[in-house]
């Protein structure tokens, strides 16, 4: 147990069988209590499902992670969206995804939406003989619900303050279908009519909650990922049990949960890199009065990619919407290195260098400031890339993110950008002789 006063416990509203229990877990350093805790939220996690497994009075059990919002933190899950109307149908299509499931070694913990079945009497009321005792369907269930829940009739005041009298029946008189059944009505004319007179009580067994998603009901099977699991991985295993199944006619289903929530982020984000970068171009394109110079400087940016793949591939992070932040920042620091080098480059040309003696030195005059502002930026997101206070884990893919993109985007801009920028004024002065000896000899 993490400590003696973070946690507390509760009971559900379903009855004295379900418990909850809710454990606040502080960060090192937070409280001097806790100095010395090396254990994050996800192993703590894990090692409660593994003692959990081994009580066999539990049935059932869930662990959730808080603390996290999807993709930017806690642990990540795949959904499993069965569609159908018919609740047996529907259960018995979770059940058997959940059964292959849980064979899987990178899923940690199923956990099914719909919950235990929950016994309750029923009414199915025959309209005929309602409408024989001067009855309806409306009439008859104000009066059972009156009977079973009780019936505000008046205010107990004492002191100021003010109690409802509530009169029903008597516990022992509405237990069994037998004393629903004698419960009494009455119609306009004052008659007594029984329940078992008009209607049949039947006992049926009914889930908790009817969850419903797009107008459709719904049951979701959830598979949280262990540590070190991959997503795609996870998702391709539900795929592929999902389409190894015999789905029964009338079901539908479809993924959901973190994998969900991860293709709507990485598309509304892929769209916001691709705006970045045409607006980049356009600013630098206007600033330069060039395409050619925007088009040199922004072969920076692939090698930040690189560098992003590199770095979350050797801390094992995987590539979120924290890390996709990251590299949207990115897109305009790292142009900043490739602006540098050809504006001085530029400036040399215009004092009268050659093209290779402006490279050289716009590279020598540039270095000491590309390499001072890209060590203070990296300096800068260390702290944020080993970081182990609250919420490190949601920042630290950011920080790795900006840190190894614009190391290894640096390194290469200094040679890459002033060899394409040679390449590319070389053409463009060749083309303008070969057009300058044209004119000269139409002339």
């Amino acid at each position: 147990m993490a400590g003696t006063d973070n946690t507390w416990a509760q009971l559900g509203e379903n009855g004295t069988h379900f418990i909850e229990f809710n454990i606040n877990l502080f960060s090192v350093g937070v409280r001097p209590q806790y100095e010395g805790r090396k254990r994050g939220l996800i192993e703590i996690c894990e090692l409660m499902r593994h003692d959990l497994n081994k009580y066999t009075e539990i049935k059932t059990f869930e662990v959730l992670a808080g603390g996290g919002m999807n993709l930017m933190g806690g642990e990540t899950a795949v959904d499993v969206e069965i569609y159908g109307f018919d609740f047996e149908t529907t259960d018995q299509v979770a059940k058997e995804i959940s059964k292959h499931l849980k064979n899987y070694d990178g899923i940690s913990q199923i956990n099914i939406s719909r919950k235990d079945y929950i016994p309750e009497y029923q009414i199915d009321f025959d309209r005929e003989k309602l409408a024989l005792n001067g009855l309806n369907v409306t009439t008859a269930s104000m009066f059972l619900r009156n009977r079973i829940n009780g019936q505000t009739a008046s205010l107990y005041r004492e002191d100021g303050d003010e109690s409802d009298i509530r009169v029903s029946y008597a516990p022992e008189f509405r237990q069994s279908i037998e004393d629903i059944e004698n419960i009494i009505m009455y119609n306009a004319e004052g008659k007594g009519v029984r329940i078992r007179d008009v209607g049949q009580v039947v006992e049926r067994m009914t889930p908790p909650t009817i969850e419903r998603k797009n107008r459709e009901r719904v049951i979701t099977v959830s598979a949280v990922a262990a540590p070190g699991a991959v997503l795609s991985d996870i998702v391709d295993a539900a795929n592929k049990e999902m389409h190894s199944m015999d789905i029964p006619a009338g079901i539908t289903w479809q993924l959901g949960g973190t994998y969900e929530d991860q293709q709507d982020t990485f598309g509304d984000l892929g769209i916001l890199m691709a705006l970045i970068v045409i607006l980049v171009f356009i600013v630098m394109a206007s600033q330069f009065e060039s395409l050619v110079d925007p088009f040199v400087i922004m072969f920076s940016i692939p090698f930040a990619l690189t560098g992003v793949i590199l770095g979350l591939a050797i801390t094992s992070t995987p590539l979120g919407v924290m890390a996709l932040i990251g590299l949207i920042m990115l897109i305009g620091i790292v142009v900043k290195n490739g602006i540098v080098l050809v504006d001085y480059a530029i400036l040399c040309r215009e004092r009268g260098l050659s093209i290779i003696q402006a490279v050289v030195a716009s590279g020598r005059s540039r270095l000491r400031p590309v390499l001072m502002t890209t060590l203070t930026t990296v300096l800068g997101m260390i702290p944020m890339a080993i970081g182990t206070g609250e919420g490190a884990e949601m920042w630290r893919p950011m920080g790795l993110t900006v840190a190894w993109g614009l190391s290894v985007s640096t390194l290469i801009t200094l040679v890459i950008v002033p060899v394409i920028y040679t390449t590319f004024a070389s053409n463009g002065v060749k083309r303008r002789r070969r057009k300058h000896a044209r004119a000269l000899k139409n002339d």
